[in-house]
Formats: C-alpha cells, structure tokens, sequence
C-alpha cells in the first residue's frame, strides 16, 4: 500500500476520524486532507481564555456510545476524559423557571406523581397526555413528524411545554419538520411493542439500586483539555494538510480544485457540509440531501464574576418557543464542566435562533448579545458579563426531515456505483460525535477494504 493515496475532503470530526482510521487501517498509505476553510475541527471550536475554556460548538457527547470514547482513548486522551455534572433541569415556560418533572425522559412522563404535581402543564393538559394509556398505534411503519407523532399520542401542550423545548435544542429544528423515524427510532419502536408511551418508557427504567451513591455521573463525556486538542491530534495522521482548498468536483479516482487543478487518489472521502453534497457529486440523490433543510444558530457564550449571577441548583434550562425569546437555551457551563470556569467565576452559554428565528445570527455581535442578556436577564439575575464568545453555525446544522432514512439509504445505493468514493458526516447517521466518529470508521474500513482487495486481485493476476 505504500504507492497508495487518500484524499479526504472536509476536516471536521468526520473527516478527521476517517484520516485517522484510514491510516490504522493502512499506515503505508499516504493521506491527503483537504479543507475549504481556514482552520480544522468544523463545529468543534475551543477558545481558551483568561482561564475559561469555552465551547463554541459541541461541548461533549453522549458517554453511552462507546466509539468517540475508544478513539479518544486509542489516541492517547483517555486521562483528559470527564463526566458531567449532574443537577436539575429546568424548562422556563409561562415566565417561570419550572423544573423537569422527576421521571420524565425527553419529555416523556415515567412517573404518575411527578407529572400530577408539576406547573408545566395545565390540569387539561395532563389528561390529554394521560389519555397515551388509551389511544392506538400511531405509526404503522412509515415515517410521520415528530409533531404529528407526539401530539396524537400526547397533546399539544406536553409538546408546546416539555418535548419541543428539550429536542429543539438538540436538533434546532421544528417537530413539524423532524422525522420520528431518523431522529427518535426508540420511540416507535416502543409505541410498536407497548403500544402506550407511558407504560413502554416506564417499563424499560432501570430500578433503583437499594444503597446506591445519589451521587451518580453525569450522562455525558468531554475533555478537560478542551475538544480542539482532539482535533488537533486526529490531524496529526495526516501526511498533508491543504487549508483554504476548495474542491469543485469528484469523480473515480480525481478530484478536481476551484482553481481548475485536479489531484488523483486511489479512494476518496467525503466529509463535507451536506450543502456540497450535490455540487461535488452531481447526481439527483446527491442534491436531494443537499437541498433538504437546513438551520442557522449562535452561541453565546458570557464570562461572569460569580457573584454577578443569581445561582440556580442546576445546570441549565430550555426556553418554550410560545415565550417569545430568542434564546432557545441557557447552559451554566461551570456546573457542568468544572474545568471551564476559574475558581470565582461562571460561564453561561446560551443559543440563539431557530429555524423560525435565523434572522437574529445574521445581525451584528453587540445585537446578538444585547438580545441573548435581555432574555438571560428576563429569566434571572445575570450582571455585567467580563466579555462574551459569539459563534455562528450559518446554513449548515442537517435537519431530519420526514423520510431522511429514504433519501439516505437511495444516496449510499447511487454512491455504491462510483468506485473508489465514499462519503460520511453528521447527514448521514446521527448529528452527535460518536455518531459521526461511528459513521466515519465504518466508511474507512469500507474504503481499505476495498483498496486491499483491488491490490490483491492486482497481485494475482
């Protein structure tokens, strides 16, 4: 394989992790990484500053998918490895901070008590939800919105109140929009078996350990070091780095720059913003995903004197879309992530805009803080912050629409006919980083495949 070449496009976390496994899987390969931009990491972005460590994309991932966690580790990282803290959740709604009912998971009610008792919802409201226990099936094995889904199984206030706020700020999307069958696949498959979301949800808790510590780790994992030194490190496989070189188009074995000049390569990957899918491909399932939707966001991340906050026995709150604020969420990063904040000091992040809202990230960044502290000050007492951190993510956040799946799997099916190249990112398989790093060590291992093969039928003939 010495004689062999890579060329993976984009230097997000998945392109870098196809780079990485590419080279476990080939190491006398030589591996090109292109990028359009200035810099790696796409959405991962850690400014370090004046003792804060501030996250201007993803702050962590999921601790329960093992992937990202095993590449981390494989690189060396693991002792930087941290869970998050663990503390009340709170959906401010009705111009009120409220906490998550006990039980509930995404919104969804385990325990009868908790939901009895809360403010989120009217008294109408918790019978409409209640009436999960009666209604039929509502997905017959074909793919329906989010909205759709959970409004006939549990009314639209639950939604409005609870579920909207808590998915909207994962996937930043509408419910009317998102497809049930690529973002949340859990929930019709407990719907198939228990009919009832309630009862399934409730089934599958796990029970209290009698005597067990109240102390329990947080669900999700990050790096105390900052995630850009992950970045940087997958780089670090690379043989070559091209920063500010856009691609213009990609067939079998060459891809070819903005400036006309065109480079070969035994296989190719891409790992771009979904936008580009179509121009680089150029066929009708390729621009299918590049046309879907897509969505605009800020962060906004602030720097407190502590004692310039009012504190809050959690970590953080969602904001329901019927407040009218443009914040959608607001993190106290410190309680989350220790590291992130000096000893006295406080770090919110908060997110700005919503498909319906993109508007607001387009302004200027003393407009967007002037309006990120108006709502932080409507909800809390929040002083005068010591500087602030604004990041956009502009067009380039992939919505699951309804029959993501379809167009999906119709686009690997046409790319499967073009030898030698491959694609991988947040499009295809999940949003989160392992999801990515997941999607991205499959369609290495695929791509070496694939070359070994072609080297040995090359060796016998």
């Amino acid at each position: 394989m010495e004689n062999k070449s890579i060329i993976v496009i984009g230097a997000g976390i998945s392109g870098l992790a196809a780079v990485y496994y590419m080279k476990k899987q080939l190491p006398q390969a030589r591996v090109t990484l292109l990028e359009a931009s200035d810099r790696i990491g796409g959405k991962i972005k850690t400014v370090h500053r004046d003792g804060f460590v501030i996250e201007c994309g993803p702050e962590g991932y999921m601790a329960r998918k093992p992937t990202l966690t095993n590449l981390i580790k494989d690189i060396g990282l693991g002792d930087h490895l941290v869970h998050s803290g663990t503390g009340t959740y709170y959906i401010y709604v009705n111009h009120r901070l409220r906490k998550m009912p006990e039980g509930s998971v995404m919104g969804i009610p385990t325990r009868m008590l908790p939901m009895v008792t809360t403010g989120l919802i009217s008294p109408l409201g918790k019978l409409r939800a209640a009436l999960d226990l009666l209604i039929p099936r509502v997905y017959h094995d074909q793919d329906l919105s989010l909205k759709e889904f959970f409004e006939r199984r549990l009314g639209s206030e639950l939604i409005t109140n609870m579920i909207e706020p808590l998915l909207s700020g994962i996937y930043n999307g509408s419910l009317s929009d998102m497809s049930l069958e690529a973002t949340l696949p859990q929930f019709a498959a407990i719907e198939k078996k228990h009919r009832s979301l309630i009862l399934g949800m409730k089934s599958i808790q796990p029970p209290k350990q009698a005597g067990a510590s109240k102390k329990a780790e947080g669900r999700f994992l990050s790096l105390s070091c900052g995630l850009d030194v992950l970045t940087e490190k997958l780089a670090s496989y690379a043989d070559e780095i091209r920063l500010k070189t856009p691609v213009e188009h990609v067939e079998p074995g060459k891809v070819t720059l903005d400036d006309g000049t065109f480079l070969k390569a035994d296989s190719i990957i891409l790992a771009t913003s979904p936008k580009q899918l179509g121009p680089l491909l150029d066929f009708p399932e390729a621009w299918n995903l590049s046309n879907d939707k897509r969505t605009t966001t800020a962060t906004v991340a602030f720097a407190f004197k502590k004692d310039e906050v009012e504190s809050l026995d959690g970590t953080g709150y969602v904001v329901s879309r019927k407040e009218g604020l443009h914040i959608t969420a607001c993190s106290f990063m410190n309680y989350k992530w220790p590291y992130t904040a000096p000893e006295n000091y406080t770090l919110i992040r908060t997110y700005v805009g919503t498909a319906e809202d993109a508007a607001v990230v387009e302004e200027s960044d003393e407009e967007i803080e002037k309006k990120a502290l108006t709502d932080l000050r409507k909800v809390g007492k929040v002083g005068t912050p010591l500087f602030s951190v604004i990041t956009r993510q502009i067009d380039n956040m992939p919505q699951y629409t309804v029959n993501h799946n379809q167009r999906v799997q119709a686009f690997e099916q046409a790319l499967g006919k073009i030898r030698g190249v491959y694609a991988c990112g947040a499009m295809f398989h999940g949003v989160g980083l392992p999801d990515c790093v997941d999607n991205a060590m499959h369609v290495a291992e695929e791509a070496a495949d694939e070359m070994k093969e072609s080297e040995k039928a090359a060796t016998n003939l």
